[in-house]
């Protein structure tokens, strides 16, 4: 992704830029000012905006976000050595995507921007024209579902997983080797998904047909596992099964 850094102490800035090239994004620019971060922002839209809260000039890092989200719709995350109540409270004015406080490290970063990404995507809190959650596209293969770990894709196989689980704009994809979590909610994972080989028993869950080895009116068991179904979804799961009728 295109991240605007917008921080006026230099190591702290510079520390922040090695960090997100490590994890893969690029950084548009470096803005110590906000009419230096609006100059940027003109020249080089970013897809994300991180701020400190307390930068010089007239304007600080508050007036700022009001103005990225008002003007440019871009979702940014604040960045400040200042967690008191004031400075919490007038930066939850202006709905920000995420909040972090000095020092941070390589994975606070990493948490925040997949947050951000993430409550970027609710329409309930940010216009439609922000990218979708994660900034990418849900890669898929022919035989399984790419997702982001860190710095690189990982291969998770069809045939490995086990069933998968919405948690708001995530989803929890359970494998027998373990589990995965990625910021794109389980409807939008579900359209990647082979139709023959999985079904949805529950508003927040999806299972492997080949992974269900017993099940009653309330669950399923998947890999010694229940998983709940859904009223409205039991028809639906019965005419997926083989079943053999009673005599």
């Amino acid at each position: 992704m295109n991240i605007l850094i917008v921080e006026d102490e230099f190591v702290i800035a510079e520390h922040l830029r090695c960090i997100l090239e490590l994890l893969g994004h690029r950084v548009t620019a470096v803005a110590d000012r906000v009419s230096e971060a609006l100059a940027s922002l003109r020249q080089d839209p970013p897809d994300l905006v991180l701020l400190d809260v307390n930068l010089r000039g007239e304007l600080d890092g508050i007036d700022l976000a009001a103005r990225l989200r008002a003007e440019y719709r871009i979702p940014f995350v604040f960045l400040t050595s200042q967690a008191n109540a004031a400075t919490v409270a007038r930066a939850k004015q202006t709905r920000p995507h995420g909040y972090l406080v000095k020092p941070f490290d390589e994975e606070d970063i990493y948490v925040a921007l997949e947050m951000a990404f993430a409550a970027a995507e609710s329409p309930a809190t940010t216009p439609p024209a922000l990218p979708p959650a994660g900034g990418e596209p849900l890669a898929t293969g022919t035989d399984g579902l790419f997702l982001r770990d860190r710095k690189q894709m990982v291969k998770v196989k069809f045939g490995d997983l086990c069933w998968l689980e919405a948690d708001g704009n995530y989803t929890t994809l359970h494998t027998t080797a373990g589990k995965h979590t990625t910021c794109h909610p389980l409807r939008h994972v579900e359209e990647h998904l082979p139709r023959a080989d999985f079904v949805r028993v529950h508003k927040s869950f999806i299972v492997a047909l080949h992974r269900i080895s017993a099940f009653d009116s309330q669950a399923v068991t998947v890999d010694g596992e229940l998983v709940p179904v859904g009223r409205s979804y039991q028809a639906a799961l019965m005419g997926r099964l083989n079943l053999l009728g009673s005599t």
